[in-house]
Formats: C-alpha cells, sequence, structure tokens
C-alpha cells in the first residue's frame, strides 16, 4: 500500500495528516479503518483529507486548523506498507 503523508507538529501536538481518495471520507468503515491505521502506524492524532475535494474529517481542532491552511503547505511524503 502506497500513500501520503504530512507529520506535522503544532502547538505541541503531532498530527498525522493522510490524503485519500475522496469516497473514503463519506463511507464510515472505510473511514474510521484509515483513522486507526494512521494512530497505528504514525506518532500523532491522525486526520483525513480528500485528494480531490479537500475534504476533512478527524477531531474538531485539526479538522479547523486544517481548513485555514493550504494543502500544498503542508510536508508531505509518500509511505509503503508491506503488507
Amino acid at each position: 500500500m502506497k500513500g501520503h503523508v504530512a507529520l506535522v507538529r503544532e502547538q505541541g501536538q503531532n498530527l498525522a495528516i493522510l490524503l485519500v481518495q475522496d469516497h473514503v471520507i463519506t463511507d464510515a468503515r472505510i473511514r474510521d479503518q484509515m483513522l486507526a491505521f494512521a494512530a497505528r502506524e504514525f506518532a500523532g492524532r491522525p486526520a483525513l483529507i480528500g485528494e480531490r475535494n479537500r475534504q476533512t474529517y478527524g477531531p474538531p481542532d485539526i479538522v479547523r486548523w486544517l481548513q485555514n491552511i493550504a494543502p500544498e503547505q503542508l510536508p508531505w511524503r509518500e509511505f509503503t506498507l508491506n503488507n
């Protein structure tokens, strides 16, 4: 599995923002699986952002923060996980 994650330290908190396909945010089962995955794999509070529509999902404080910045400002990096 390949994807993109931005690991950010903001106001003393480590955040793990995953860039996901838009349908992931609208499908509760997949969305919750992705949040659990991010919490396990990356050190930080997880949140999701849709790759095309830029819809966000996660804890309200992180979502508010994400809505006030351009996704291009985040330090994206690619990750690969072997199953």
